[in-house]
């Protein structure tokens, strides 16, 4: 009579998934496996502030441990997942992270495979996973990038809004703050955020109006990193439901800044109301004038630009319509 058999492969996965679980703990965070119905998805790992607090921000994890997964292409390791499991992770609500485990050197290597998914080219099949991309070396900001986590704890509302009015660019040149880009960038009944290069450059165009100054807008490195800084505080604070790794599409891969329309959270919906609390403040004691239907924190239009090439693309568009319907009433 035969014994069950058991497998090395099965070894060999658990010793992945042991050496994903002490790396996450000895970083401090909540690692939870996935205790059944695997369908690409070994677990999660939860962030946990620099003062001990979970805070809800969660990425997924899928582990493959041994040699066979460990395909060497120069600096990285590359991975070919299945169909599949491309489909899955590409729309997976959370950051999947692809770890491959090493049992030999005891390392797990890990790539952001959803935001690598989003970013490939159809014909590439491979996804590469950096050599230099060390579990056991990695910082917990560095891991949860797409979740814009800074080293800041959640503010109350009132320091979010003093943090929004003090924080301002350095560059007299580009007169832009915090709090010109957010209530600016309010829309849909002050229930949407929105938030692109055409909001920073006119805020700026203006602000050098109002001072009169006779120096043109100037946009340069300190000035794009101050305005990716402000889309991770609202982030990182909680205030409107950005989607930070498609961000990262642009501000990574293309080197432009994001453009989105995201729907403010409670929290955001709360700043849009101690700002009318201040203003209304400021109006009482005389400070500022009664400006009657106008506000500070106010809804702007958002609208597609329509120059001549978009005119052209009507019609073109139309073109393509006509005919289509009149190719496929003819082989009806």
């Amino acid at each position: 009579m035969n014994f069950p058999e058991y497998q090395t492969t099965n070894a060999t996965e658990r010793l992945g998934v042991n050496a994903v679980a002490e790396a996450i703990a000895r970083l401090g965070l909540i690692w939870r496996e996935t205790p059944m119905a695997d369908v690409g998805i070994d677990g999660q790992i939860e962030y946990v502030d620099k003062e001990g607090f979970a805070t809800g921000r969660i990425v997924a994890v899928q582990i493959k441990s041994g040699k066979s997964f460990l395909k060497d292409r120069d600096t990285s390791w590359i991975f070919y997942p299945d169909q599949k499991h491309r489909f899955y992770w590409e729309r997976f609500p959370l950051p999947v992270l692809i770890i491959l485990h090493d049992p030999d050197t005891n390392h797990s290597y890990w790539q952001d495979i959803r935001q690598a998914l989003r970013t490939s080219s159809e014909n590439e099949n491979g996804i590469l996973v950096p050599k230099t991309n060390i579990l056991q070396n990695t910082d917990a900001n560095t891991l949860f990038e797409g979740f814009a986590v800074l080293d800041q704890s959640l503010m109350p509302i009132e320091e979010v809004l003093n943090h929004l009015l003090n924080t301002k660019c350095r560059n007299g040149s580009f007169p832009v703050s915090f709090f010109n880009l957010f209530c600016s960038g309010l829309t849909n009944i002050c229930r949407s955020l929105y938030f692109g290069m055409d909001i920073a450059m006119t805020v700026a165009e203006e602000n050098l109006r109002l001072i009169e100054s006779h120096f043109g807008v100037g946009v340069g490195k300190q000035e794009q990193e101050f305005l990716i800084s402000y889309i991770k505080f609202l982030v990182h604070q909680h205030i409107a439901d950005i989607d930070f790794s498609d961000c990262m599409v642009d501000w990574y891969d293309r080197q432009m800044q994001p453009t989105f329309m995201a729907p403010l959270t409670s929290r955001g919906r709360a700043l849009v109301s101690q700002i009318h609390k201040l203003e209304s403040k400021y109006e009482a004691d005389g400070v500022i004038p009664d400006t009657g239907m106008l506000h500070a924190a106010q809804e702007s239009s958002v609208q597609v630009v329509i120059t001549r090439r978009e005119i052209q693309r009507i019609e073109l568009i139309a073109k393509l319509e006509k005919v289509h319907h009149e190719s496929t009433q003819n082989h009806a």
